[in-house]
């Protein structure tokens, strides 16, 4: 009986040994494996993904288009009727001003001229006469020979005479202006950009002779949306870019600014002058700019992309070590055309940010980046 309980203590101590030893084995396993770290995701960046902020100009500015036409043009007319006998400039020729650019038959006014003169000179000699009568009257009034009413009579036919000299003398010189206005001539300088009549051809007075441009100074006239309005002023700068110059941009000002909105829509029309002392704009082009409402000399700028906001707040994502970092910055004036922001505070110079920060990447991620390839 002694022996029998004594082999069962020891079966039993036995189990209860060996189940401490399992439970110590299982408790260490379970602790080494608990403080294993748990790998952290990683990122891989090819060198083109991340961008650094840069130092350059930037504008805030409001985007215009418009067609481009001549400041200054005119259309010359005849300013008398008669027949169109030469015409010497053809489009696409520049003129100077005063440059005889066509004659007009110059008969019908010759001849006017001839016979106002001659009714000029019939003018004089009845003035002649009347004067010479009124100086004898004056001596026979003077002498009490006739009647002051006698006098006055012969000096009311002086003074009718002297009238109708002066209006025949206005009638010549408006038969010499006629006849000088058969050679047209150009009022400005230009270039011609049409013919609206041809040799030959019978011309009423206002008739429409050419069209001349001065391409010196070129206009756009760009609808602009009221709401941007109260920003633009006369004297901004504008810049444009105009089809088939590339990347050539042209520098101008606001002119003037309508003071009304187009009918049937809520633009109002400004007008914004561009110098074109190379001639290299014509009119109809069309040209596409922006109206520059400040500028800062040297702004730190990133690409819009880079930037995101949530809450109220901006941050990007920047590259620290081998760690993906949130940082929050501060932001200035924004281009919209350029696609740029203006970074104020938050971020340093040699700091690399992901390019395009959509949201889907999370701060605390590994970073690698992918060596270039050639």
């Amino acid at each position: 009986m002694h022996a029998k309980r004594t082999r069962r203590w020891w079966l039993a101590a036995g189990g209860l040994a060996a189940a401490v030893v399992a439970a110590v084995f299982f408790t260490r396993d379970h602790s080494i494996a608990s403080t294993q770290p748990t790998s952290a995701p990683m990122v891989e960046f090819a060198p083109g993904d991340l961008v650094q902020a840069e130092r350059r100009e930037l504008r805030l500015s409001v985007s215009i288009t418009g067609t481009l036409q001549p400041r200054n043009w005119t259309t010359v007319k005849a300013k008398v009727a008669g027949e169109l006998k030469t015409m010497l400039a053809r489009e696409g020729e520049s003129v100077q001003p005063g440059q005889v650019l066509a004659r007009i038959d110059p008969q019908d006014a010759q001849a006017r001229l001839d016979e106002k003169s001659a009714d000029l000179e019939a003018g004089r000699a009845q003035l002649a006469l009347a004067q010479k009568n009124r100086a004898n009257n004056l001596a026979l009034l003077q002498q009490k020979f006739i009647s002051q009413n006698a006098f006055d009579s012969v000096q009311s036919s002086y003074q009718v005479s002297e009238a109708k000299l002066k209006a025949l003398e206005a009638q010549v010189a408006l038969a010499k202006k006629a006849l000088a206005d058969t050679v047209v001539s150009a009022p400005q300088a230009g270039i011609v950009s049409q013919r609206h009549a041809q040799q030959g051809e019978k011309l009423p007075v206002d008739g429409k002779i050419l069209t001349l441009v001065d391409l010196a100074e070129m206009e756009v006239e760009a609808a602009v949306p009221a709401s941007d309005i109260p920003s633009i002023r006369v004297g901004q700068e504008a810049n444009f870019r105009v089809e088939g110059y590339g990347g050539r941009e042209f520098s101008g000002r606001i002119e003037r600014i309508n003071p009304a909105t187009q009918g049937g829509s809520r633009s109002i029309i400004v007008y914004a002058v561009l110098p074109n002392r190379d001639g290299a704009l014509k009119g109809g082009m069309f040209a596409k700019g922006s109206v520059t409402l400040s500028r800062i000399e040297s702004a730190q700028v990133l690409p819009l992309s880079a930037v995101r906001q949530e809450s109220g707040k901006s941050y990007v994502l920047r590259v620290a070590g081998n760690t993906l970092e949130q940082r929050a910055v501060k932001l200035g004036l924004r281009n919209e055309d350029e696609g740029v922001v203006q970074i104020v505070d938050g971020l340093d110079a040699q700091s690399r940010v992901v390019r395009n920060n959509s949201g889907t990447l999370k701060p605390g991620a590994t970073v690698r980046i992918s060596p270039t390839s050639n």
